[in-house]
């Protein structure tokens, strides 16, 4: 072979090999796009064309496909017009893969699509201009006439809607929550002390995977459920994952909780099924495994967002099962006396032709956020809202712009005040960090008059211990019970949100502790009202059980005609040994002198079995306390009660003394403030502790060192039956009770 010949082999081989090159180079690159494309990951599919559009600069169809990407890119949008009059513009021999791959029914689809452009820049009179011109050419194909219609009505509603705006404050809440990633779907709790809210992007489980949730290093993010508190009206705490108990490896996404936080609804899909809407439960501090709803709510079909009703009774949901109006379609489940949710109804007034997503109820029970692509709709989904008026759903309305956009606007929540909402868009504008953001907007509820309601908040103690208790509340005026609603078993927080304009009673149920019930009316309420009332159980062990059986005593206590008997008994409270004498007429004496021998006639009937956070109660306690000589007693203030001790801070208390502190038998470190020698002294102080900020903070009074909350001092009449010594009584009563089974 000559030297030539080798050369021209040479360049021969080395040519084939870059074409095959960057034949390879091509197919990955369309594998990657329409893999992109097909999970919603807009802008890697549109970086995937421009690729395709640098290396083959004449191929139409790439163009096309990349300004498709464009469309569902807020922030590129402003592209489209030029890409599809690029496409529009060119002569047809520089089309024919484009021509190709449409085929001769839909040469004339970029006209469609231009209008698209001129739709999501608000350019409507464009947009209507284009949509008509490419119905003129009397399409075929019935689906694509009919999604031409639908966003030539898009354009026709927008004309109207966008140059009336309403006035409201919207903004991006920004970081830490808002990233570079996708954040959607914000939850946040009846009083938004907490928001919890999907997030896709590289903190999440598995990281990058295939569709079959292997890793690829070209693959996708699976949505991960995270929350973040909030740390006033405008700041967010840094961002937390709900860790691996909830979220998989698969597609895990938020979609409700319940009023009080006990709740929370997810939603999970993998390859296997079409995705189903689960519950978690909180349990102190941490949430249960997710468990999947009955087959009322879950089918072989799609759901996957929900609401549920203050009370618990209702729960709304989005299906895709068939008999619906629409492709999505929103339904609701009463829930039966055995718990579970009954058979589902389509809300036919609310849904249409086209997708209903993501129900919000509002705590009112009465009025119905929800997201459609169908009514008045704008451009994609809109944001409306209907209320419940005789049992029927008045027509929707349409929020308005500019909360509503040419891009998708859903899953709006609004506090229960109703003075700021929260949704999640992919809308481009200042502060947009990613295709999808949270934003939050004030005022919440501005389209219409909101209902009366009342937001019970605080906290149940169980003998001054932050406790778990069930709450049931009696409606009046239908005789209705709502509920149960649960206190945090670690925290003892609470949260009940309740219509207006009816009486409810309160029923607290906690293990070991009195049933306790308490009024609550709200009849002339006409607008949000937010109510701060905590809860204090005492158990009924204190006087209930074993002050009645010491008026027994004589029938164990040994008789002795001729004088005193002595009997050694071993006290059930902090001392050791204590010699306690009793005679042959059954009194019980103590050695240690009453020192308030002259208050034994104070009444404390009036208060026994009342709840001291009832003003008058507690008025009426104040007044009495006036009277009350401590002796050997003393009085402080509560100001904590941890756990972790380390979580309480107390600098801004400093001003009023040193902070003591204990620990209880149950693990507790309580903590107080001052030393007082009757009630209402000890009161001013708490006062001015509320008034540095400090909600938790009332009195308990200490015997020798031993404490006892006000309302077990009320049931021993404070000294007028000598608290210390019932102590020495309940420890002889348990030596006789074990020596007299």
């Amino acid at each position: 072979m000559t030297k030539i010949t080798f050369t021209i082999c040479l360049i021969f081989y080395v040519f084939t090999l870059g074409a095959q090159g960057k034949k390879q180079n091509v197919d990955k690159l369309k594998e990657d796009a329409e893999f992109f494309t097909l999970e919603g990951e807009h802008e890697k599919a549109y970086q995937a064309y421009k690729e395709l559009i640098a290396i083959e600069p004449n191929n139409y169809l790439h163009k096309f496909q990349c300004g498709l990407s464009a469309l569902n890119l807020p922030f590129r949008k402003a592209e489209t017009i030029d890409i599809f009059e690029d496409i529009l513009n060119k002569p047809s021999q520089n089309k024919l893969e484009l021509n190709s791959y449409l085929g001769k029914k839909y040469e004339s689809i970029p006209v469609y699509y231009l209008g698209r452009a001129y739709h999501s820049n608000y350019k409507f009179d464009e947009a209507i201009k284009y949509f008509n011109d490419f119905l003129a050419t009397k399409p075929t194909d019935l689906k694509i006439k009919e999604e031409v219609q639908h966003f030539l009505h898009f354009s026709e509603s927008a004309h109207d809607i966008v140059i009336k705006p309403t006035k409201v404050d919207i903004r991006n809440i920004g970081m830490p929550v808002n990233t570079s990633a996708h954040e959607y779907v914000p939850l946040i709790t009846a009083d938004e002390s907490m928001m919890i809210f999907t997030y896709r992007g590289p903190k999440c489980i598995g990281g990058l995977m295939n569709l079959e949730g292997k890793p690829n290093k070209n693959g996708i993010y699976f949505e991960d459920i995270y929350f973040s508190k909030r740390l006033n009206d405008t700041l967010w705490d840094a961002p937390q994952s709900m860790g691996e108990e909830i979220n998989s490896k698969q597609h895990d996404a938020c979609i409700a909780i319940s009023s009080d936080g006990q709740d929370l609804y997810t939603y999970r899909s993998d390859e296997k099924d079409g995705g189903d809407i689960f519950v978690c439960h909180l349990k102190g501090e941490k949430w249960s495994k997710p468990e999947r709803l009955n087959s009322n709510i879950n089918t072989t079909f799609w759901e996957g967002s929900c609401s549920v009703t203050s009370d618990g009774k209702y729960f709304y949901f989005a299906s895709e099962r068939p008999g619906g109006i629409g492709g999505r379609d929103i339904y609701v489940s009463e829930k039966m006396k055995s718990g579970m949710w009954g058979q589902a109804k389509n809300l036919r007034a609310i849904n249409t032709k086209y997708d209903d997503d993501a129900p919000f109820i509002h705590v009112d029970g009465t009025t119905l956020f929800f997201s459609s692509e169908g009514h008045n709709s704008i451009g994609g989904y809109d944001i409306f809202y209907s209320t419940l008026d005789s049992g029927e759903w008045k027509s929707p309305v349409n929020m308005g712009y500019p909360l509503n956009t040419t891009d998708d606007d859903r899953y709006y929540v609004v506090s229960a005040k109703g003075d700021k909402g929260y949704f999640s868009s992919n809308r481009n504008n200042k502060g947009a960090d990613g295709s999808q953001d949270i934003y939050s907007v004030k005022p919440g509820w501005y389209s219409g008059k909101q209902n009366a309601t009342v937001m019970v908040v605080g906290s149940i103690f169980g003998n001054d211990t932050l406790i778990g208790a069930t709450i049931e509340v009696f409606k009046k005026s239908t005789n209705e019970v709502l509920g149960p609603f649960y206190s945090n078993s670690t925290t003892g927080k609470y949260l009940v949100a309740l219509p207006g304009h009816d009486s409810y009673t309160f029923k607290l149920d906690a293990p070991g502790y009195p049933q306790y019930s308490e009024n609550l009316d709200v009849n002339e309420l006409n607008s949000y009202l937010e109510v701060n009332k905590d809860f204090h159980l005492a158990k009924t062990t204190f006087v209930d059980v074993h002050l009645d059986t010491l008026k027994k005593l004589n029938d164990f206590v040994p008789k002795n005609t001729g004088g005193d008997t002595a009997v050694k008994v071993v006290t059930n409270n902090s001392n050791n040994n204590t010699n306690v004498t009793t005679t042959n007429n059954d009194s019980v004496a103590n050695t240690k002198v009453n020192p308030c021998d002259e208050f034994k006639t104070l009444d404390f009937s009036s208060l026994k079995g009342k709840s001291l956070n009832d003003p008058k109660v507690y008025a009426t306690l104040l007044e009495i306390g006036n009277k009350i000589c401590a002796g050997s007693m003393e009085f402080k203030v509560q100001v904590g009660a941890y756990r972790k001790p380390k979580n309480f801070k107390s600098n801004h208390l400093s001003k009023f003394g040193a902070t003591e502190s204990s620990i209880g038998a149950d693990g507790i470190t309580r903590f107080t403030q001052g030393k007082f020698g009757n009630v209402n002294e000890a009161e001013q102080l708490r006062k001015q502790i509320i008034a540095t900020g400090q909600k938790d903070a009332w009195i308990v009074g200490f015997i020798d060192g031993k404490r006892y909350t006000l309302e077990e001092l009320i049931m021993v009449d404070f000294y007028n039956k000598n608290v210390a010594q019932y102590n020495e009584n309940v420890g002889l009563l348990n030596v006789l009770l074990a020596s007299n089974p």
